[in-house]
């Protein structure tokens, strides 16, 4: 007679009894799945016992452990100055975006003769010749004058623009592609 097991119903128990009719071995009752997650299991196993006999070996295991301890209070050392750099850098942006929000509020009440400053103090980087430049400021409205090399031109304004406190700009100046013969063009490099 043919041994059936209980899970075995309907089909299955046909095939199977079949099967050992022929004098074939058994089916297996379980599948591939849990043959791998057996497998899977005992490599586990065996890697836990591995690094257990490592550790507690009794020649070696007290300086292996020491070693461990070490190197685990090492990391953590680093990890924490990591985080407390990040903090200190997102402090740092935060308040520096508080600040330029704070400017941005106030830039309104800019006095012109302060805008004046700036402005020159802009061009100062962008321009070869800071004195062929004439700024003025009236209600933060800044007129530009004088002469400017047609390379440096947009950038002039650009530089103009982005000061704060100016609103508007009012171009005024006269573009030239080469120094030639101008006096006020014959400089440097911007620094």
């Amino acid at each position: 007679m043919v041994e059936q097991t209980p899970a075995l119903t309907g089909r299955r128990r046909w095939n199977v009894a079949c099967w050992m009719s022929r004098g074939l071995p058994p089916l297996p009752t379980q599948g591939r799945e849990t043959d791998m997650k057996d497998l899977i299991h005992c490599i586990k196993a065996a890697a836990l016992g591995a690094v257990a006999m490592y550790y507690l070996d009794p020649d070696s295991g007290r300086r292996r452990r020491a070693h461990l301890n070490d190197r685990l209070r090492s990391a953590c050392s680093d990890l924490s100055h990591c985080l407390q750099g990040e903090a200190r850098h997102v402090a740092d942006r935060l308040h520096g975006a508080a600040a330029e929000r704070h400017a941005s509020t106030a830039a309104g009440a800019v006095d012109d003769e302060i805008l004046v400053e700036r402005i020159r103090a802009a061009l100062g980087h962008v321009v070869s010749s800071r004195g062929a430049i004439d700024v003025s400021v009236n209600d933060g409205i800044a007129s530009l004058a004088g002469q400017v090399l047609a390379a440096e031109h947009e950038s002039v304004l650009g530089t103009v623009k982005a000061v704060p406190g100016v609103r508007a700009v009012a171009d005024h100046l006269t573009v030239h592609d080469e120094p030639g013969a101008v006096p006020g063009l014959q400089g440097g490099s911007p620094s």
